[in-house]
């Protein structure tokens, strides 16, 4: 395996689980996705504050887990060749050597894949409209009493002398 996908699944490994959100009227926001409803998107900033986005002014969200789910893939394809090639040697020695290589590549790969899909899968389920645990995390808050006074008051009128 070269260096460089190496330091590609190390990086993934020890990525982030938060998302880009792109908007249009303010800069770039990494944050994780927690709820969501019909208008607005809540995520937890780095500081674990609860902020409420408007859905209308974001133009798009890179949610996280898809570039390990796309570097596992890559991993778990060329296990499988190499595997494959072992397979097919005609020297036993050559086919042990192959298959054991394959599959140290390959199943490194598929957990990552597997890791990358769950993570992406979750960050896309909590954007979704209506996140099923969504009014139980976040209820709303509470009304607000408006109390009228019983009988009116009257409100005394300036009063100015008029001039002879």
């Amino acid at each position: 395996m070269s260096q460089a996908l190496r330091v590609c699944a190390l990086a993934c490994l020890c990525a982030c689980s938060s998302a880009t959100i792109y908007r249009h009227d303010a800069p770039d926001l990494e944050a994780t996705i927690v709820g969501g409803s019909a208008d607005y998107l809540y995520v937890e900033t780095e500081d674990e504050r609860v902020v409420r986005l408007n859905r209308k002014k974001i133009t798009e969200i890179d949610h996280p887990g898809n570039a390990e789910a796309l570097i596992g893939g890559i991993l778990l394809a060329e296990g499988a060749a190499i595997a494959g090639v072992g397979l097919t040697a005609n020297d036993a020695d050559t086919r042990a050597v192959m298959t054991t290589s394959g599959l140290s590549v390959g199943i490194p790969g598929l957990l990552m894949l597997v890791h990358g899909l769950l993570i992406w899968n979750r960050s896309t389920d909590a954007a979704a409209e209506l996140t099923a645990d969504f009014p139980l995390r976040f209820p709303p808050p509470p009304p607000v009493a408006l109390a009228l006074p019983a009988t009116p008051t009257a409100l005394p009128l300036p009063v100015t002398p008029l001039a002879p």
